[in-house]
Formats: C-alpha cells, structure tokens, sequence
C-alpha cells in the first residue's frame, strides 16, 4: 500500500490528481513527501517558494524536458511507479539569499536589483571577491545560481553553468561588463548610490523598494534544494 503524500503545484490539478490516485498516491496541501511540478519553470519556482526544500518532481506538458530531472507527460505512469519502489535519488541544487535590513528573500533561481522605473537608470557599486564594481549606471544586476543560469542570466549576456554563483549585469550605460562566475561561497554587496530600486527574487510577488544608501548582501542559503531523479 501507498502511504505517500503528495502536493499538486499546477494551473491543471485535475488532470495529475487522476494519475497520482490511480498510482495510490495520497494528495495534501499540508507537509507533503514531495511536490508534484506539472508546467513551466515558473510553476517550480512557485512550488519552492510554496514548499520549501521539499522533494520536486517535475513534469513539463509541453516543454521540452532539458534538465536530467525533467520529465514529460507520457512519462509520468512510469515515473510514479519507480517512485513507490524508492527507485529514485534526490538532486539539490543551490538557492541564493538576499539580506536588506532585517529582511530576506529566497530564490533559486535568482536575485535581481532592477530600476523601479523603465525610464531612469540607476547608480550603483557591486562588489565581491576582489571584484569591485563602482558608480556603474544602468538598469540593474542579476545574481544568479545554475538552475537559474538558463533565464534572466542567459538572457543578459551570461551563458549556463553548473557550479558557482552568476553576476550579470542589465544594460548598463556605463561601460561593457561580461558576465562572470564566483565561487559559491562568495558574498555579493550592492549598495544603490542614486535613484530608486526593487529588490526581487525569482517570480515572487513580493519585493523590496531600494533608494539611495541601501545595501543588499546576496549569498549562498543554506539549504538547497531538491529534485526527484528517477533511476
């Protein structure tokens, strides 16, 4: 008999609540064994934001499966299957955490600080490792892990990779700054020298206004995160 509890991160509950019944799998919204991701990157953001460090299976309906723990639709009878056999490992993978006062915000994929308003730069510093960057103007900075290494980063000039913490920075006015690895151990300090900002993480509705002096320390959290991979 199958005891495990599951919860459905999905737009479409309905249809994966059919298939995890049928596989004897019970469904909760409360302390899960592990968290059923049935769409788009933005739907497993969502559910580590929902349930964090709680197991993730992903499952895409009409996305391509690029990440070894990606898996599709027709996949999925199969998947479940090897799950109640305990055929499966646990992939964690890096989440990043922003500190402004007394405050934080959680990401996995990354730590933005982006101009509050399109049409007025602003003056800041980045500095971690060494690396100094001061008085740059533009429209901001992404932090960025390398599950994250695909969006935003990759979009900004940054290309994917597997270890490590991503700094790229978003049209600046100033001067040309390639993308760049740090260690994962690294802190990364953004102080906003003129205008206004918004601290964000991932797609999470939640955000910090920044303004002139505010400091943001960006670094490696301390739990990860964690993927089903079946084997």
């Amino acid at each position: 008999m199958n005891n495990m509890k599951v919860a459905i991160c999905s737009v479409e509950k309905g249809k994966v609540k059919k298939v995890l019944v049928k596989h004897d799998f019970q469904i909760v919204e409360k302390n899960p064994d592990f968290v059923l991701c049935y769409g788009g990157d933005g739907t497993v953001l969502y559910a580590e934001r929902t349930y964090p460090t709680v197991p993730k299976l992903i499952v895409k309906p009409k996305f391509k499966a690029f990440r070894r723990f990606d898996y599709l639709e027709n996949q999925l009878d199969k998947i479940l299957e090897k799950i109640k056999r305990e055929n499966y490992v646990l992939i964690e993978e890096m989440r990043l955490t922003a500190l402004y006062k007394n405050n934080r915000l959680t990401a996995l994929n990354e730590i933005q600080v982006h101009t509050r308003l399109p049409l007025r730069a602003i003056r800041f510093s980045v500095n971690t490792d060494g690396k100094k960057f001061e008085n740059l103007i533009g429209d901001g900075v992404i932090v960025a892990t390398p599950f994250g290494s695909t969006g935003y980063y990759f979009a900004t000039g940054g290309r994917p990779f597997k270890e490590g913490i991503g700094i790229s920075f978003n049209n600046l006015h100033t001067e040309k700054i390639s993308s760049f690895i740090l260690p994962e151990d690294s802190r990364i300090k953004i102080k906003i020298i003129r205008d206004s900002a918004l601290l964000l993480a991932d797609n999470n509705p939640k955000y910090f206004r920044l303004k002139d002096g505010d400091k943001v320390i960006v670094q490696k959290s301390e739990e990860n995160a964690r993927f089903i991979q079946v084997i």
